[in-house]
């Protein structure tokens, strides 16, 4: 589900729930941890620190796949672009044959 699907007319009431829900405990659990002096103000302490690290492993998460993303496009750029400037892995299609082929009209290869 995306956030562009939210908006569509055939929308059914669980996903927006859902959303509001979120929303709410968003709010809420702090708002819980900081007033209650209570076992539901203990839980919501405790949530507040699992949110926390699961936010900061979502954040290592997405920079690694950025990083790594920036890895393969260096490894690209290193690697494959040399290949072209000589020309080992472009412009081979103009060629002529290998000897002991013959070229059909079709650009089949054949003995």
């Amino acid at each position: 589900m995306t956030l562009s699907s939210l908006f569509t007319d055939d929308l059914e009431l669980l996903p927006l729930l859902a959303v509001a829900g979120a929303g709410l405990l968003i709010w809420y659990v702090p708002y819980l941890g900081e007033t209650d002096p209570g076992w539901k103000g203990f839980i919501a302490n405790i949530l507040r620190i699992v949110f926390g690290i699961a936010y900061l492993v979502v954040l290592a998460v997405v920079f690694g796949a950025f990083i790594a993303a920036i890895g393969a496009f260096i490894a690209v750029m290193l690697f494959m672009v040399p290949l072209f400037a000589l020309g080992g892995a472009s412009g081979v299609a103009d060629r002529r044959p290998r000897r002991g082929y013959r070229r059909d009209p079709y650009g089949d290869d054949y003995y």
